[in-house]
């Protein structure tokens, strides 16, 4: 069975408490509020919520500040049907504050730690950047140092080339790269012929397959073939000779015509007639309608050449 509360059955003289309880909101009129009213607490209740430095502190302080304030203090009263006198709010509000208190404790400690690990952050970027930039200039300064050594006239090609190696080390981008490569191939080109100029073939054979390896360039075939020909090996030569012709080398094709010329040889004989032409028959009777025989063994020449 459904109750309710029926004012008025007691007299007031009687009454212990006082205008405490009260009919449920059908049987008593609403108050109204000004407009300015409402305004006015929506606005407290806002800056509660901005100044506080949390979500829960901002609601506990707008609850305080709801009891406070006539609109939100009846809606309080509706709710919880007491009386909200000055006693019952002093009470709810300590009650608030205290409760608040380790709450905006832990949110401050929470907020510093934050703040202390987003500023550790910073601090470690900025010291990897810091560590980065230094590690640059050395590399660019140790890499400037072995390229000045280079540009310093030095016959010993060897050291040079160990320089190239050093300075390779420190170079991380591709101009870099490339500029040592292009100053390592020009090193070892010129070795090269240093070698072949001294008769040094066999050290420039194997300087020159190092850089067939990485490099198939028609000089570099060129010159390999002239140490395998100055070594007396013609057949190796004429296959470095074929590989640079077929890349392009003028050069190339007259040592190749030098070490392997054009040859005839014999591979038959016919009659020939004295009129130019040639018979098969061997009897009387043969180039009779040529003019006669002016030659009984006129040999066939073919064309070869001895490697190929």
């Amino acid at each position: 069975m459904k109750r309710r509360y029926v004012s008025g059955l007691i007299s007031p003289d009687k009454k212990i408490f006082k205008d405490i309880f009260h009919g449920t909101s059908d049987q008593k009129q609403a108050k109204k509020f000004p407009l300015w009213q409402i305004v006015l607490s929506s606005c407290i209740m806002l800056f509660a919520f901005v100044f506080a430095n949390n979500l829960l502190s901002g609601l506990i302080l707008a609850s305080i500040s709801s009891l406070f304030i006539p609109p939100t203090q009846a809606k309080w009263e509706n709710v919880l049907r007491v009386k909200l006198d000055s006693k019952v709010k002093l009470f709810i509000t300590a009650l608030l504050i205290v409760f608040s208190i380790p709450v905006s404790i832990a949110s401050h400690h929470f907020q510093l730690q934050k703040e202390k690990e987003k500023a550790q952050l910073a601090l470690a970027a900025q010291q990897k950047k810091a560590l980065e930039e230094k590690n640059e200039a050395v590399r660019k300064d140790s890499l400037n140092y072995y390229l000045k050594l280079l540009v310093a006239p030095t016959k010993d090609i060897d050291r040079s080339l160990t320089l190239i190696d050093r300075a390779n080390t420190f170079a991380k981008f591709g101009d870099e790269i490339d500029q040592l490569s292009n100053k390592r191939n020009t090193l070892r080109s010129n070795q090269i012929d240093l070698f072949i100029k001294q008769g040094n073939y066999s050290d420039a054979l194997g300087k020159l397959d190092n850089l067939i390896a990485h490099n198939k360039d028609a000089d570099h075939y060129y010159r390999r073939a002239i140490c395998y020909q100055k070594l007396k090996q013609p057949q190796a030569a004429v296959n470095d000779l074929n590989r640079a012709m077929e890349l392009g080398s003028t050069a190339a094709e007259k040592l190749y015509n030098v070490i392997n010329p054009l040859r005839k040889r014999v591979i038959g004989y016919v009659t020939r007639c004295c009129d130019g032409t040639t018979s098969d028959a061997r009897g009387r009777g043969a180039c009779s309608w040529h003019g006669g025989v002016c030659n009984w063994n006129d040999p066939i020449y073919e064309e070869y050449r001895q490697y190929e």
